[in-house]
């Protein structure tokens, strides 16, 4: 399958999604161009929905299309879960900020530590 992601995501922790009509969506991954969420009620696609998405010390109302959704889960007692992938209509650079963990350690490697990343260790290997 080709990957037509512009942009790299991270997981969606630290940032909480809800569709405007009040259901609560579970941010799998985030980029600054889009998301892909879970949750209890089908989105159409092609569809044009606003989603509030917030972090521990910011919220914001984003204008999103829904480019595919599918079910993802089927459970005896709590029913279906759908799964979207969501285009943003502008790119919202603070929430994979807000969704990205500190503490990675990458710039100890670009620092020099190269040693501690995979095939730095002068042998090649990867």
């Amino acid at each position: 399958m080709n990957d037509r992601r512009e942009e790299v995501r991270v997981p969606g922790r630290g940032v909480r999604a809800r569709v405007r009509l009040g259901h609560r969506l579970v941010l799998l991954d985030v980029s600054s161009r889009g998301a892909l969420v879970e949750g209890p009620c089908p989105l159409r696609p092609g569809s044009r929905i606003e989603v509030q998405l917030e972090g521990a010390a910011r919220g914001s109302m984003v204008a999103a299309r829904v480019t595919r959704c599918l079910v993802s889960a089927i459970h005896p007692e709590c029913g279906v879960t759908y799964r979207a992938a969501l285009a943003f209509a502008e790119s919202c650079d603070w929430v994979r900020e807000a969704a990205t963990h500190p503490g990675y350690g990458m710039h100890e490697a670009i620092e020099g530590n190269a040693s501690d990343l995979p095939g730095g260790d002068g042998r090649g290997s990867k």
